[in-house]
């Protein structure tokens, strides 16, 4: 530890997590004679790795984020000269690149022909629920992106549940198969204009699933796009984007971190899919404000270093005093009080918000609830004397 610490003071500074792993609340609380459960919460560890030809899809799981509708996250990973097959989902996301370089194609309603452009690391693109995308892998290394979507609208079997349609791939056992296979053939061939024999190579020939690794010719033939149709210019495809690398610092304190939020004002888009999204960087031991979000919920991801971890309970008690590494998730509901402390390596964080307005609520700092208080009702609600609320405050 240094000999004293920075504390990062900003307005909209992101204050309310818990680690995914380890916060745990077990048990119920009695309310006037009755059970009541509703501030229990239990975190699952991320499920088990679903491998494609490809690459591979990481999910975490949490029955509170189901049973609250807040989110879903994954983490997903295609490998060199593989492509992520065209999908769709029922929920708004946001993909937030982590590694690698690719080409995405996004395509909207009406026809309207597919923007396809780069995408690297560090920047952010907003997709809209039901519009397909596709993603290529065009750089030497694998290419790994978090995908956070909005569930608290989609209702699927009784509860909010995050479900991706894949235009194309075999069917399989992990329940990504292309959904071409559901329409019996004879109608699907009437529709599509085509033979019989068109319509069975079109849902015979890819033997695999969500993922797939091309081959050499086909690789080859699928980057021209980059050069002939316009994948390094913006497009419409820049209203959903968003580069933190090149983007505005919210918040700069030179020896404690900065912070950069996306919300509705520097990507519209997000309005519609009622998201927000962040980065946040501390350095050595550095501070951020303890305090809530009013009106969202959260997800972070430790992109590198570490933190310590502090959540409170409603009751005062302490919910987690936990150390959060790299490839940590963490989520907290809106309301809940924390506190975040950088380890000595720093700490790097990508985070996502369900609300594309977010309200911030501090404890320190100039805009502290405390501070904005009269003297004599903090006086009265901490039982201090005139002298000892002058030197708190």
């Amino acid at each position: 530890m240094s000999p004293f610490t920075f504390v990062l003071l900003c307005g909209a500074l992101l204050s309310s997590f818990a680690w995914s792993i380890s916060f745990e609340r077990m048990g119920e609380r009695a309310r006037g004679g009755a059970k009541c459960r509703e501030h229990e919460m239990k975190f699952e560890a991320l499920q088990a790795e679903s491998i494609f030809d490809g690459g591979r899809i990481r999910q975490w799981r949490s029955s509170m984020m189901t049973r609250m509708g807040l989110m879903d996250a994954r983490i997903v990973t295609v490998n060199e000269k593989s492509l992520l097959l065209p999908q769709y989902a029922n929920a708004h996301r946001v993909l937030i690149v982590l590694s690698g370089r690719a080409c995405m194609g996004l395509m909207l309603p009406l026809g309207t022909e597919a923007n396809i452009r780069n995408i690297n690391k560090g920047e952010v693109i907003a997709v809209p629920r039901g519009m397909p995308l596709w993603i290529q892998n065009v750089g030497n290394q694998e290419m790994t992106f978090l995908t956070f979507a909005n569930i608290r609208d989609p209702m699927m079997h009784g509860c909010h549940t995050y479900e991706a349609f894949h235009l194309a791939g075999a069917q399989t056992e992990h329940g990504m198969g292309g959904i071409l296979h559901g329409f019996s053939r004879d109608m699907l061939a009437e529709a599509m204009d085509v033979d019989e024999r068109t319509m069975s190579q079109l849902i015979d020939n890819q033997e695999g699933a969500a993922i797939v690794r091309l081959g050499e010719a086909l690789d080859r033939k699928m980057r021209r796009p980059e050069e002939g149709l316009g994948a390094g210019k913006a497009g419409w495809m820049a209203d959903f984007s968003y580069r933190f690398g090149s983007a505005h610092r919210d918040v700069i304190q030179s020896r404690a971190g900065q912070l950069i939020i996306a919300n509705n004002f520097t990507l519209p888009v997000l309005k519609y899919l009622d998201m927000a999204i962040g980065c946040l960087h501390l350095e050595n031991d550095a501070l951020t404000e303890p305090g809530w979000f009013t009106n969202a919920d959260q997800l972070m991801y430790c992109a590198e270093g570490s933190a310590m971890v502090q959540v409170v309970w409603p009751s005062g008690e302490m919910a987690a005093d936990v150390e959060m590494n790299e490839g940590d998730l963490v989520m907290v509901p809106k309301n809940y009080p924390v506190n975040i402390q950088a380890g000595r390596n720093g700490f790097n964080a990508t985070f996502v918000m369900n609300n594309d307005k977010p309200i911030a609520m501090h404890m320190t700092g100039s805009d502290s609830v405390f501070k904005a208080m009269h003297p004599r009702v903090r006086m009265g609600a901490f039982d201090i004397t005139e002298e000892v609320d002058r030197r708190a405050y």
